[in-house]
C-alpha cells in the first residue's frame, strides 16, 4: 500500500502529518526520500504544495509523480478553506484535476481543513485550558469557547483578522498556557500519538471537526486493508 500526500503548508502540515498518518496506519513507514518512495513497496509520501493557490499548480506535478510511479493506491490532497468554503474549494482541485486531462490510475481523496490546520489542533480538549489566565486568551475563550464548541464554527475575533489567522493565533495561545510546543516552525507538541488520540476522541463522540472525521475514516479505512 502506498499513499501520496500533498499537503498546503509548507511546514506544520509536513512536521505533523507523517506522525498522525502513522497513528492511523501504524503498519506504513514515512518515506521522506521520493526516490526511494518511488522504489518501496509500501509507504507514504508528503510534500509541501508551498501554500495556497500554489498548491493547484503542484497538482499537475503531483499527478506526473504517481503515472511515473505506477503503484500508488491513494492520492491525499489536504488544504485549507479559509475564507471560502469546502465545497468551493473542493470544486477548485477537482477542476484542476480535470483541466489536465491525465489518465489517473489512482483514488484521490480531497481533505478540505476547516478552516484551516490549527482548527485541528483545538479539537483536542486537554490542550486548551479551562480557566485561561493571559490576555489575550481570556478574551478569545469569552468570544468562542473550542472545548464546549465546534471549532470550525468559530468566526475571526475581529475584521483585521481572517479565520484562519484567528483560529491559529487561538491555537498558539492555548498550548503555550498549556505549556505544549507549537509554532509554525516548530510543532513537537502537537506531532505525537496523543495529541491526534484526543481529537480522535473528540470525533468520536460529538458531531465536530467533520473534515477532520473525513480524513480520520479514509485513513482507519486504509489500515482496515492492512490487518
Amino acid at each position: 500500500m502506498k499513499l501520496y500526500f500533498l499537503v498546503e503548508g509548507v511546514s506544520s502540515e509536513m512536521q505533523v502529518y507523517p506522525e498522525w498518518v502513522k497513528f492511523f496506519t501504524p503498519s506504513l513507514s514515512y518515506i521522506e526520500s521520493f526516490e526511494s518512495f518511488k522504489s518501496c513497496n509500501s509507504g507514504f509520501f508528503l510534500i509541501s504544495g508551498e501554500g495556497y493557490p500554489s498548491i493547484l499548480n503542484h497538482l499537475k506535478n503531483s499527478l506526473k509523480d504517481i503515472i511515473e510511479i505506477g503503484d500508488i493506491n491513494h492520492f491525499f490532497i489536504i488544504l485549507d478553506c479559509d475564507e471560502s468554503t469546502i465545497e468551493q474549494r473542493e470544486k477548485e482541485v477537482m477542476d484542476s484535476i480535470a483541466s489536465l486531462g491525465l489518465n489517473i490510475n489512482v483514488e484521490i481523496t480531497v481533505i478540505i481543513q476547516r478552516r484551516c490546520f490549527e482548527t485541528f489542533l483545538l479539537g483536542n480538549n486537554q490542550a486548551i485550558p479551562r480557566q485561561p489566565n493571559s490576555q489575550p486568551l481570556i478574551d478569545y475563550c469569552r468570544y468562542f469557547n473550542v472545548i464546549t464548541n465546534n471549532p470550525e464554527e468559530m468566526g475571526t475575533y475581529s475584521d483585521n483578522n481572517t479565520h484562519s489567522q484567528f483560529h491559529a493565533k487561538y491555537a498558539i495561545q492555548a498550548l503555550r498556557e498549556k505549556r505544549i510546543c507549537y509554532s509554525k516552525s516548530r510543532c513537537d507538541g502537537v506531532a505525537t500519538p496523543e495529541y491526534v488520540e484526543k481529537i480522535v476522541q473528540r470525533i468520536n463522540e460529538t458531531e465536530h471537526l467533520k473534515s477532520f472525521k473525513k480524513l480520520a475514516d479514509k485513513l482507519y479505512e486504509i489500515n482496515q486493508l492492512l490487518i
